[in-house]
C-alpha cells in the first residue's frame, strides 16, 4: 500500500464508553468513560495510564472486540465503520505471543502474509518478509526456530518482535498494538517502535498502541498521546505538548524525570498515602484541568477524500479472490504449515508414535501367539478391547500440540487472515495421514505376533477399523481441547469421556445386560462399541476353535457350539452368543465415519463459538 493512497485517511472514535456489572454494588462500573480521539494516517497514538485505567479495554473497543455503550461512533474519512470492515483493514497484536514453536522466524512471518494474500508469488512474499524482518531487527535470527518447551529458541523480546512482524507484514490500514514493547529492553523497544514508525509513515498506516511507561526515546517515536485514568481522558494531544501541559497544570517536570513518568506518578493512586485523604485527588485534578483547557471533546474534522478505503498494491494486482478460491488457498497454506508443524513437533505426533509402538510391543509380548483353542477367545476379545480403548485414550497426547495451534488460530482468525472452516479442514486433512502412520506402527508390531486372523485381507480390515476408531477419538479430544484451553482440565475431561465410552461399549458388561437407558442412548453413540464389534467380527469370522475334552471323553466348550460333535466352536457361534454376529462391515464403518464427521462439525462449532 503506498502512502499516497491513504495520506488523507482520518480515523475517528467518538464517545466510546464501556461498563461491566459491579460485584460490590448494583451500579455498573464504567471501565471506559466517554473517550474520543482522532488519528491520521502515518500517525502513532500511544495510550498510557496506570494499571486498571482501561487501556486494553479501550483498544478492544476500537477493534470492535467489545461492544461500546449506545452513542459511540467509529468512522474513517467520515464513513461509519462496523466490525467487519474494521477487521478487513486492521490488525491487532495481543499482549501474549501466540506462535508455532517449531517454525522459524521467517516461516512464521511468511505464512502470515500468504494467509492474508494467498495469491502473492514467492518472490513478492520474500521481498515483503525481508523488508519487515530488516526493519524489526530480526534478520540475524530469521532462520532460528521460535522454540518449544523441549527445544530452546529465540528470546522473549525477539518473540514480541516476531508477533509484531506477523501483523505488520500484511501492511494493514490500521495497526492496533496491545503492550507491543512488553518484555523488551529499552533499546529494543525504541528500535521496534522506530521501525513501526518508519513503516507507518511510508505506508500510511494508522498506529494505535497501549504502552506501559516507555523510555523517553521510545515515547518520542509516537506522534500523539492519550492519558487515561479510571477510564477517563486526562490528556489528549501531541507527545511534545505534554511537558507544557504539566507546567500549566502546576506540576512541572523535574530535572531527572520524563514528562510521561511524571504524569503517571500523578495518575497512579495504587500506592498513594491514604492517611491524608482521597487517593484519587491528583488524578481527578489532572482531569479537571484538562477539561478546563479543552472544554469541547474533539470531534471528527472536516476533510475531503475520494474513497474511504483503497486496497493494497498486491490486492489491486491480484484482485480480490472469491470466497471459494480464498477458502481453497487458505486451506492449502494451512495444510502446508500444519504438516511442517507436525513433522517437526515431537509433542504433536513423535511422542504419540512412540506410545503406539510401545503399546503394540506390549500387546505382542503379553498376548503372544494365542492360537485357536477356545480358551483363548476371551484373550482375543481383550486384545480388541485394548486396541480400541487404550489407543483411543492415547489421543490425549495430541492436546498440547493442538492448544498451541488453537492460540495461533484465535490470533489469526480475529485479524481476518482466515475463518474457522479452513482451519478445521486443514487440521483434518493433515491429521489423517499422521494418525494412519501411528496406526500402522501399532498394527505391524502387534497383529502377527498375537496370532490374529491369518490372511492379508483380515490384516487390512483390522488396520482400517482401528484407524477409524483412532480418528474418531482424535476428533473427540480436539473438541474438548477447543472448549477447555487448560491442558490438565482437558486431560481430565478427556479421560472421563473415554472411560465412559468403555463402560457402555459392551465389553465389561454385555450390551444386553446394560440398563435400558444406557443401552438405547449412549451405547448406540459409542464409537468404541462399533470399532470393537468390527475388530471382533473381522478376527473371529471364519475361524474354528478347539474345545476342551474332559476326562470322561465329553467335550466342554467355553461358548455354545452349533457342532458339538466335532468338539469345536466356530467364530460365528461366538459372535452369535455375543449378539454381534449379524453386523455389516460397511454399515458399521459408515456409522463410525458419520460419528467422526459429527465430531468435526462439533469442533468447528466449538472453535467458532469460542472465537466470538
Amino acid at each position: 500500500m503506498s502512502s499516497t493512497k491513504s495520506s488523507g485517511s482520518i480515523l475517528s472514535f467518538q464517545h466510546l464508553s464501556y461498563q461491566v456489572a459491579s460485584k460490590d454494588s448494583k451500579v455498573p462500573k464504567l471501565l471506559v468513560d466517554d473517550v474520543s480521539v482522532t488519528v491520521k494516517a502515518g500517525e502513532l497514538l500511544a495510550i498510557m495510564g496506570p494499571s486498571g485505567a482501561g487501556k486494553s479495554t479501550l483498544l478492544d473497543l476500537m477493534a470492535f472486540r467489545k461492544t461500546p455503550l449506545d452513542g459511540a461512533t467509529v468512522s474513517i474519512n467520515g464513513e461509519a465503520l462496523d466490525a467487519s470492515r474494521m477487521q478487513q483493514m486492521s490488525t491487532f497484536v495481543e499482549q501474549e505471543d501466540a506462535l508455532l514453536g517449531v517454525l522459524t522466524v521467517r516461516e512464521s512471518v511468511s505464512y502470515a502474509l500468504r494467509l492474508h494474500l494467498p495469491m502473492l508469488s514467492r518472490r513478492e512474499v520474500a521481498e515483503r518478509v525481508n523488508r519487515v524482518l530488516t526493519a524489526l531487527g530480526l534478520q540475524s535470527c530469521a532462520n532460528q526456530r521460535i522454540g518449544t518447551p523441549i527445544s530452546r529458541g529465540i528470546s522473549g523480546g525477539q518473540k514480541r518482535r516476531v508477533t509484531a512482524a506477523c501483523a505488520m507484514v500484511t501492511f494493514p490500514r490500521i495497526l492496533l498494538l496491545d503492550e507491543v514493547t512488553s518484555g523488551l529492553d529499552s533499546t529494543s523497544a525504541r528500535e521496534v517502535m522506530s521501525a513501526i514508525r518508519t513503516l507507518a509513515l511510508a505506508e500510511g498506516i494508522i498506529v494505535i498502541a497501549t504502552i506501559h511507561q516507555p523510555s523517553l526515546e521510545t515515547l518520542a517515536q509516537f506522534t500523539d498521546l492519550l492519558l487515561l485514568s479510571e477510564g477517563c481522558t486526562c490528556f489528549s494531544g501531541k507527545v511534545g505538548a505534554l511537558e507544557g501541559f504539566l507546567e500549566r497544570c502546576g506540576h512541572p517536570v523535574g530535572r531527572f524525570s520524563s514528562p510521561s513518568d511524571h504524569a503517571m506518578d500523578l495518575l497512579n493512586s495504587d500506592f498513594a498515602d491514604t492517611a491524608g485523604g482521597d487517593d484519587h485527588a491528583s488524578a481527578r485534578a489532572f482531569r479537571q484541568f484538562y477539561l478546563s483547557t479543552n472544554p469541547a471533546l474533539p470531534e471528527t474534522p472536516e476533510f475531503k477524500v475520494e474513497s474511504a478505503w483503497a486496497p493494497g498494491d498486491a490486492e489491486l494486482e491480484h484482485g480480490h479472490a472469491g470466497a471459494l478460491a480464498k477458502l481453497f488457498w487458505n486451506t492449502m497454506v494451512l495444510c502446508e504449515r500444519t504438516a511442517v508443524n507436525y513433522s517437526r513437533n515431537l509433542l504433536a505426533y513423535g511422542v504419540r508414535a512412540g506410545m503406539y509402538a510401545g503399546m503394540g510391543l506390549m500387546l505382542a509380548t503379553i498376548w503372544v501367539n494365542l492360537g485357536t483353542d477356545d480358551s483363548t477367545v476371551n484373550d482375543r476379545l481383550s486384545v480388541h478391547f485394548f486396541s480400541v480403548a487404550f489407543l483411543a485414550f492415547m489421543s490425549v497426547a495430541g492436546i498440547p500440540g493442538f492448544l498451541e495451534e488453537r492460540s495461533v488460530y484465535y490470533r489469526e482468525s480475529k485479524n481476518g487472515l482466515y475463518t474457522t472452516l479452513p482451519f478445521v479442514l486443514s487440521n483434518t486433512l493433515v491429521n489423517m495421514p499422521f494418525l494412519f502412520i501411528c496406526t500402522v506402527l501399532f498394527t505391524l508390531i502387534a497383529y502377527w505376533a498375537i496370532g490374529l486372523h491369518p490372511g492379508v485381507g483380515a490384516f487390512f480390515r483390522f488396520l482400517f477399523f482401528l484407524y477409524l476408531a483412532i480418528l474418531a477419538a482424535e476428533s473427540q479430544m480436539l473438541i474438548v481441547a477447543s472448549l477447555l484451553p487448560i491442558f490438565v482440565a482437558a486431560l481430565a475431561i478427556g479421560a472421563f469421556i473415554n472411560g465412559f465410552w468403555m463402560s457402555v461399549g459392551g465389553y465389561f458388561i454385555k450390551a444386553r445386560s446394560l440398563p435400558r437407558f444406557w443401552y438405547y442412548s449412549f451405547h448406540y453413540m459409542d464409537y468404541q462399541r462399533y470399532a470393537f464389534e468390527l475388530l471382533t467380527n473381522s478376527d473371529l469370522r471364519g475361524l474354528t476353535f478347539k474345545c476342551v475334552t474332559v476326562i470322561d471323553g465329553s467335550c466342554a466348550c467355553a461358548y455354545p457350539s452349533s457342532t458339538p460333535e466335532t468338539c469345536t466352536v466356530s467364530g460365528t457361534d461366538i459372535l452369535t452368543y455375543l449378539n454381534i454376529g449379524d453386523i455389516s462391515y460397511g454399515s458399521w464403518a459408515a456409522i463410525m465415519l458419520a460419528i467422526t464427521l459429527i465430531y468435526r462439525i462439533a469442533l468447528y462449532c466449538a472453535l467458532k463459538l469460542r472465537s466470538q
